[in-house]
């Protein structure tokens, strides 16, 4: 479940910014199950395209913090989300903090997302539209416009997209593995860890490689 699926003749591939990605036939079924509906096709549709752009973006926030310490990535989505990964025989090349490299690329995908939430909110605030936020059903937090945007669908869409972006981001930074937040504190368990011990053992007794694939 944490690995990357095994490659079918449904899946759909294309790249963005020069980074691959790969869409797994689960990722659609599992994005339809996870829809919280009230009428017909249109709204399916609205709510798949919106989880769709928000979990790229966030795993394009991950792959892009992983190019930046030079690595060559890819992206799959699929099932309940997606994969950033990278070679990890990468990892034992590069220098610098291995603790430090792995949190930023865990926290880029959360922080990819929130990006996009800001800048929507800014820009319809900008234009002079509305935003409110509720807790309560169906998933805990509603935030978006209840102002006509263009048209009644693209509404829905932009509602759909922030609430992804932000109420998935957040949980996401739980300190639960294999999510960010579970990935981040175990880096930074590791790290204490590391450091406790070596103040009572020789530090020649400790390598300096680590490697993760997300």
């Amino acid at each position: 479940m944490l690995g990357e699926p095994e490659r079918t003749q449904g899946d759909l591939n294309f790249s963005l910014l020069g980074i691959p990605v790969r869409i797994h036939p689960f990722f659609w079924l599992v994005s339809v199950l996870l829809g919280p509906y009230k009428s017909g096709l249109a709204q399916v549709v609205n709510w798949v395209l919106a989880v769709f752009v928000a979990i790229l973006v966030h795993e394009l926030g991950h792959a892009m913090v992983m190019r930046a310490y030079g690595f060559r990535p890819w992206i799959t989505l699929y099932g309940l989300g997606g994969l950033a990964s990278y070679d990890y025989g990468e990892a034992y090349r590069r220098r610098g903090s291995p603790t430090l490299r792995q949190i930023f690329i865990s926290a880029a995908g959360p922080g990819a997302g929130f990006l996009l939430a800001v800048l929507l909110v800014g820009s319809l605030l900008l234009a002079g539209h509305t935003i409110l936020y509720a807790v309560g059903a169906p998933y805990g937090l509603s935030l978006g416009t209840p102002d006509l945007i263009l048209r009644p669908q693209v509404t829905e869409f932009i509602n759909n997209l922030l609430f992804i972006c932000i109420a998935w981001g957040l949980l996401n930074l739980l300190p639960i593995y294999p999510l960010d937040g579970g990935q981040i504190s175990r880096e930074v368990f590791l790290w204490f860890n590391a450091n406790s011990i070596s103040l009572k053992l020789p530090s020649r007794c400790f390598g300096s490689n680590s490697s993760v694939r997300m």
